[in-house]
C-alpha cells in the first residue's frame, strides 16, 4: 500500500496553527481540550498528517480569535487574509511582559523607547543609560 505524503497546503495551515499555538502560549493540550480532541490529534494536524476539517478550523480560529483566512497564510491561497508572522521566543516574551504593564502612561513610554531605539539602530548613544544626567 502506498503511504500518502501529506500535501503541502495541509502542512502549511498546520504550521500556521502551530506557530499560533506557541506565540499564545498554549499547550497541544489545551487546545485539544478546547476543540474536543486529543493532543495527539493536535499533533498530526500541526505536522499535515491530518486534514483539519472546516468545522475544526473556524473552531481553531475562534479560539485564538483570527481569521480562518490567516490560517492558510503562506499557501497561495490566502488572499487578503491577515499574515501570520514568526516571532522568537524572545521578542513573545517581551510582547507578554509588555501586556502586563498596566499604568497607559509606562506602555506609552516603553513604545517610545523601543521606537526610539529601532530608528537608532539599536544603539544607546541618544540615551544616558548608565551616566548621571544631574
Amino acid at each position: 500500500m502506498l503511504q500518502k505524503t501529506p500535501d503541502a497546503v495541509d502542512v502549511t495551515v498546520g504550521r500556521n496553527v502551530r506557530l499560533l499555538r506557541v506565540q499564545r502560549g498554549v499547550s497541544q493540550e489545551k487546545l485539544g481540550e478546547a476543540l474536543g480532541i486529543t493532543f495527539q490529534q493536535i499533533q498530526k494536524y500541526e505536522k499535515g498528517t491530518n486534514r483539519i476539517s472546516s468545522s475544526k478550523l473556524s473552531a481553531i480560529a475562534d479560539y485564538f480569535n483570527v481569521d480562518v483566512a490567516s490560517l492558510f497564510s503562506g499557501t497561495g491561497s490566502s488572499g487578503q487574509g491577515g499574515a501570520l508572522i514568526p516571532f522568537s521566543a524572545e521578542a513573545i516574551s517581551v510582547a507578554q511582559a509588555y501586556d502586563s504593564i498596566q499604568s497607559a502612561k509606562v506602555r506609552q513610554a516603553v513604545r517610545n523607547l523601543i521606537r526610539k531605539l529601532s530608528a537608532d539602530g539599536g544603539s544607546l548613544d541618544s540615551f544616558p543609560v548608565g551616566q548621571d544626567t544631574q
